[in-house]
C-alpha cells in the first residue's frame, strides 16, 4: 500500500497435493485442512489483519463453528478462531 489505500488483490497463489492419509478425508475435512494450511503458510501476511474468506463451500463455514469431538476438525477449529477472518459464501 503505498499511497495508504487498501486495496483488494491476490497475495500470493499456492497449492500442494494431499497426502495419502489426506486423501481418505471427506469433502469438510479436506475444505477446512485447505483453510488451516493456507492460514499457515500465509500467517506473515494474516496474523493480526482483518480479512475475508471466499469459499464456495457451505458445510465449510458450518463445520467451522459446530460442536464436534473429532481431534482433526477441534484442533483446526481452534487454529482457525485465532484469525480475524470473516468467511462469506459465494
Amino acid at each position: 500500500m503505498v499511497d495508504g489505500e487498501p486495496r483488494n488483490g491476490v497475495i500470493c497463489y499456492i497449492s500442494r497435493k494431499l497426502k495419502d492419509s489426506e486423501a481418505k478425508y471427506g469433502a469438510t475435512q479436506t475444505e477446512c485442512l485447505c483453510l488451516v494450511w493456507a492460514l499457515e503458510k500465509l500467517h506473515y501476511y494474516l496474523e493480526g489483519e482483518a480479512f475475508e474468506l471466499y469459499t464456495e463451500f457451505t458445510a465449510l463455514k458450518a463445520s467451522i463453528n459446530m460442536k464436534t469431538t473429532n481431534r482433526h476438525m477441534l484442533n483446526w477449529q481452534i487454529e482457525i478462531h485465532e484469525y480475524r477472518g470473516n468467511m462469506t459464501i459465494i
